[in-house]
This record gives C-alpha cells, sequence and structure tokens, in this order.
C-alpha cells in the first residue's frame, strides 16, 4: 500500500476528466461486497469490478431472505428504543433504501471510487440524524464484527456524501441480531423465537478510509492480484487461464 499522508476521504468533481490515473469514472464499490467477498479473495473482487467478470452465484437458502423481509415488516415505523436495548432513540424506517456517493478520493489513492448500495433499515433519530442498521439471524463471531462494519460505514459515507440530494448526518451503526432459540407449532402453523440483540459499532471513519485506499489501490493496478489459496472459484479458473 502507498504512504499514506492523510487519513481522510476527498470528494471528486465527478465532472473532471481525470479522475485517477487511467482512470475515467469512479470505481463503483458495493457495499455487500465488503462483507466476505474481500476478504475471501481479493483477486475474485478485482475481477467483479475491474472487469465485469463476477464469480457464479452461491447458492443461500431463501429463509433468510425471508426472515431479513419479515424483520423489516414487522419493525418498520416502531420506537427503535423499544425493540433492543441500546438502539439510538427514533423510529425505524427507510426500509430498502438505495443509496449512492458522490465520488470519493482515498488518502494515498491514484483512483477513486463511488459506494452504491442498499440499506436494510435506517433509523430516523429524535436528535435529527440517522442510523444505519444491518439485520442478521446469528451473533457474527468477534472477528466479523470488523468486516460487517466495513459494509455499515460505506453505507453511512454514501447517506453523508451522496451523488445527489441533501446530505444526512449519521450518528450511529449497528447490527440487529435475532437469535432463534426454540420452535412452537400449533393448528399447521408454526413460530420461530428467540432474543433480538443490538451490537453497536463504533464509526471510525479514518481506518474506513484506509480500508477504501487498500481497495483502490489493487483495482488500479493493470492486473488482478494472485488467487488467494484456498479460493475455489480461482481453482477452477487456474486451467482455463494457463491454457490460453
Amino acid at each position: 500500500m502507498n504512504e499514506r499522508s492523510e487519513t481522510r476521504l476527498r470528494l471528486v468533481d465527478s465532472s473532471c476528466e481525470d479522475l485517477g490515473v487511467g482512470q475515467t469514472a469512479p470505481w463503483a464499490l458495493s457495499p455487500s461486497d465488503f462483507a466476505f467477498l474481500w476478504d475471501d479473495c481479493p483477486r475474485c473482487f478485482y475481477l467483479k469490478v475491474a472487469r465485469k467478470q463476477p464469480r457464479p452465484r452461491s447458492p443461500f437458502p431463501s429463509v433468510f431472505g425471508k426472515i431479513d423481509r419479515a424483520m423489516k415488516d414487522c419493525y418498520l415505523g416502531d420506537r427503535s428504543e423499544t425493540v433492543a436495548e441500546g438502539m439510538p432513540p427514533g423510529f425505524i424506517g427507510g426500509g430498502d433504501r438505495w443509496v449512492k456517493s458522490a465520488p470519493l478520493l482515498p488518502p494515498g489513492s491514484t483512483g477513486t471510487c463511488m459506494i452504491r448500495g442498499r440499506v436494510d433499515v435506517l433509523i430516523d433519530c429524535d436528535d435529527g440524524t440517522k442510523g444505519v442498521v444491518d439485520f442478521k439471524c446469528t451473533v457474527p463471531k468477534a472477528d466479523h464484527l470488523a468486516t460487517y462494519g466495513r459494509q455499515l460505514h460505506a453505507y453511512a459515507m454514501a447517506l453523508e456524501h451522496p451523488s445527489s440530494g441533501r446530505p444526512e448526518t449519521v450518528s450511529s451503526l449497528g447490527l440487529l441480531c435475532f437469535l432463534p432459540e426454540t420452535y412452537e407449532a400449533e393448528g399447521g402453523r408454526a413460530a420461530l423465537y428467540g432474543d433480538v440483540r443490538w451490537i453497536e459499532i463504533p464509526r471510525d471513519d479514518a481506518g474506513f478510509a484506509e480500508f477504501l485506499a487498500e481497495v483502490v489501490d489493487v483495482l488500479v493496478d493493470p492486473e488482478p492480484p494472485p488467487p488467494v489459496p484456498g479460493c475455489g472459484w480461482c481453482a477452477l479458473q487456474e486451467p482455463f487461464h494457463a491454457a490460453a
């Protein structure tokens, strides 16, 4: 990584012809890819973003999507502090809201990026700020909290530095976790029951800027990084690259 002389993101005029060395437009980054694709294999991340060659979609159990949707439908309009202890006071709203940032220049980078994604829900806090919430059906392991934190920080950056419209002030980031423990059934209907827990993610804008700088440094390279040992998709592709 390049040596950083500053630790903050800078906005870039999107009308500027030269947004970076060899780059005419910002890299479009999805917050959901920060959750695991980057950690899983930066080469796969590079190929998806820089060359539009995404991995095939992995099978994802539809039940998690249904639980996610049911949680949103249940909580929209509720007072957040009544949902789980520790949530900032306000109303839960903004379900599935799409957000897009202005072009951003990470510290010490020669390329720019923009963030575009869909937030689970927002909290319209009583003090006029926003809280960014992501739903989970478990309590993430400690080493995954930083990974999910990148995703939440990305949404915050897009809200605070939007490509259009009025900037929002984000005061809180967190995970709302449903922990299924018991199963009950009656008359052909059934339900899962368990605790709901709020996990606050501390704000670290400097750390997120450094992370984005690392990502952009990889993307501006004309060649992808080497495969990560154990990446199944890269292992599948290797014979085709060797033949070419």
